[in-house]
């Protein structure tokens, strides 16, 4: 699974960006204790030194009390993803379906995976604001796929009260960053992560279909088949997270932990 990051991070530091937190990891300060216990810290001058160490205590007080959307409003969007190894246990895997592909089209199939539990919902069944918000209770923080593209802006424009206001690791350019090309099921295939034969070969468009078919026609095979592919996009989230993120630490972070 690899390490948690976030004892490791220092951009939660007033001026502290990707070169310096580097140069900071390479000088012999790896974490939090480190850089709190040295006298100086290279790449730091020493009028910041303190504004760092107060920085480092609150991010601690934050760490201990169980804060992820805390320290998560303390690092850049693009490094959210560093609290993935603190908060992976109480993290809710989230993906959706739709009647087309673009931003305002009906939302028809949510899925949330967390650590205890999947809960799949269908529009006209059970999907609305008040039930997913029941099945993201008590996350820590999202995972999803193309979700800062799609998924999050097509919820939040089709139910405008729900909170989703949390961190998020979105695996879509995470992967990128660690050489991965081309969309999920392709990177799942890379991985190692096989789908079930009765699914193998659906895709976005034919999820569409799937669904139209099920609202002309109430084929409940088609039905069924997109709900079965839409949580096997969801659950595999998880196992392409295990992969990505212990990448992202060795070679996007730049240091062996």
């Amino acid at each position: 699974m690899g390490p948690a990051m976030m004892r490791h991070t220092f951009r939660i530091a007033p001026s502290i960006g990707m070169m310096k937190e580097r140069n900071i990891w390479r000088s012999g300060v790896r974490d939090w204790d480190d850089f709190l216990s040295a006298n100086s810290v290279c790449s730091v001058p020493e009028y910041r030194k303190k504004e760092c160490d107060l920085a480092i205590s609150n991010a601690y007080e934050l760490l201990d009390d169980g804060d992820a959307a805390g320290l998560g409003d303390l690092l850049p969007k693009s490094e959210k993803w560093r609290l993935f190894g603190e908060f992976r246990n109480g993290a809710a895997y989230l993906d959706i379906e739709t009647d087309g592909l673009e931003r305002d089209s009906l939302v028809t199939v949510v899925t949330i995976h967390k650590k205890k539990d999947t809960v799949t919902l269908i529009h006209g069944k059970d999907l609305d604001t008040g039930t997913i918000s029941d099945a993201l209770r008590d996350a820590s923080m999202l995972v999803t796929f193309n979700g800062s593209c799609f998924d999050l802006p097509v919820l939040k424009k089709s139910f405008p009260t729900l909170d989703l206001e949390m961190p998020h690791f979105d695996l879509r350019f995470a992967s990128r960053k660690v050489g991965y090309r081309g969309g999920l099921k392709n990177l799942e295939i890379e991985i190692g992560i096989s789908r079930d034969n009765s699914i193998k070969g659906v895709d976005g468009f034919e999820a569409v279909r799937l669904w139209k078919r099920w609202e002309r026609h109430r084929d409940t095979d088609s039905l069924e088949k997109l709900t079965e592919y839409n949580r096997a996009d969801t659950v595999n989230l998880k196992q392409v997270a295990d992969v990505v993120y212990p990448k992202l630490v060795r070679e996007y972070a730049g240091y062996e932990w």
